[in-house]
């Protein structure tokens, strides 16, 4: 029995098997050009205008014609390929066949428009105003808006019915539309107002505590905020998150004139004392101080001409002379910025004697050469005390009921 007969003994007759041998023969034959045009592109065209666009001055080429841009221009012509060639073909489920095709053409041309988009925003994050001004939040806006165009394309395609139809119909479905798509509005809306009023911008050290966010900003889209704290951890902060609640942005250090340097030293009350005239004469042998000790002592004396006894009168202190050779010793570092506020200042006493507060800037402010800075400055305050005859406060035993290493008594 040839295939012939086996066909007929299924009941087709052999008119419909010749009609239905050629709907099979064009559907190969349309899909194989589908199939040739997608290797084409990929394996074809791409290579060959990668090189090209090598060999050009500009850069905007070669991040916009990259691998996945002829992979989606291949699933946007293979399909628009087929359904030429079926236009050939006479088949009454044809109809059917070429909605499913329309629909394949819709999504691929939202991809390829993905993909515009996509090199667009990297082109423009090549230029150095992107840091702040960025744009991918209304890329991707703008990708949901034609996705959801899409969606309603594809249901007017398989359904028949007008699109005002259909968008009438969703407006029963807002409130949970709403609520799907909460995040990308509240990102949205976020999105704008950082953008407006310059809250963050790529590269931004930031400090969100609640999120437990400290580091660099890296990326920031629709969505999300992505930050790479110090650790080499990645904290991913919602972005309306930034607007809602309070976080600090440490861009205004870098782009001032110093980062700040406030750190206090703790003197033990005991060494505070009036300073002898064997004291004076080695302290004035300091450049930074000689000018200020003969100033100040011409001032007491007379001040204290028109004073009986001694307790009325002024006198010199060690910590006072020390604290204004800091001030002065801090002005003549080069590792300073003179320009910006500096001063050492004296706080609240307490159980840990008299604090000396240093407060100035750094003239550089890199972290490790601003650390390196701090420390300089504490090593010659450390150092160049006993010369005052000052001692440091520090803990010479435990205090009864305390642990090492703790703070607060047990």
């Amino acid at each position: 029995m040839d295939l012939k007969e086996i066909i007929l003994g299924w009941g087709i007759e052999s008119g419909k098997l010749a009609g239905f041998l050629g709907v099979i023969m064009t559907l190969a034959g349309a899909f194989l050009i589908a199939w040739t045009v997608w290797i084409v592109t990929c394996r074809g065209l791409g290579p060959l205008v990668i090189r090209l666009s090598r060999r050009t001055p500009t850069r905007w080429d070669d991040i916009m014609f990259e691998g996945r841009f002829f992979r989606r221009l291949g699933m946007l012509l293979a399909p628009i390929a087929v359904s030429v060639a079926l236009g050939y073909v006479s088949w009454e489920y044809m109809p059917q066949l070429q909605k499913f095709i329309r629909v394949w053409i819709t999504f691929a041309s939202v991809r390829m428009i993905s993909i515009f988009l996509d090199g667009a925003n990297r082109i423009y994050e090549s230029y150095p105003v992107s840091r702040n001004k960025p744009i991918k939040v209304f890329i991707q806006v703008i990708l949901i808006f034609l996705y959801c165009a899409a969606v309603l394309v594809a249901i007017q395609i398989f359904t028949g019915k007008e699109t005002t139809v259909m968008l009438a119909g969703l407006t029963a479905f807002a409130a949970v539309l709403m609520l799907i798509f909460k995040d990308s509005i509240l990102g949205f809306v976020a999105g704008i107002q950082l953008s407006a009023n310059n809250m963050v911008n790529i590269g931004d050290w930031i400090e969100m505590p609640s999120s437990g966010a400290d580091g660099d900003v890296l990326e920031i889209n629709l969505t999300t905020v992505k930050v790479q704290n110090w650790d080499k951890t990645i904290t991913t902060i919602p972005t309306y998150k930034l607007v809602s609640e309070s976080f600090t942005n440490w861009r205004g250090m870098f782009e001032s004139d110093g980062r700040r340097i406030k750190r206090s030293v703790y003197i033990d009350l005991s060494s505070v004392h009036y300073l002898s005239r064997e004291e004076l004469e080695n302290l004035k042998k300091s450049s930074f101080l000689r000018g200020y000790i003969e100033d100040k002592m011409e001032e007491i004396r007379q001040y204290n001409e028109r004073r009986d006894t001694e307790l009325d009168e002024r006198r010199l202190t060690n910590i006072g002379t020390f604290r204004e050779y800091l001030e002065i010793w801090i002005a003549n570092n080069p590792n300073i910025n003179s320009s910006m506020t500096h001063m050492v200042r004296q706080l609240q006493p307490g159980p840990t004697g008299v604090p000396l507060e240093v407060y100035c800037f750094s003239a550089d402010k890199k972290w490790v050469a601003y650390e390196k800075i701090q420390a300089d400055i504490f090593d010659h305050i450390f150092a160049v005390m006993k010369l005052f005859n000052l001692k440091p406060f520090q803990y010479t035993s435990l205090p009864a009921g305390a642990l090492p290493g703790s703070d607060n008594p047990a």
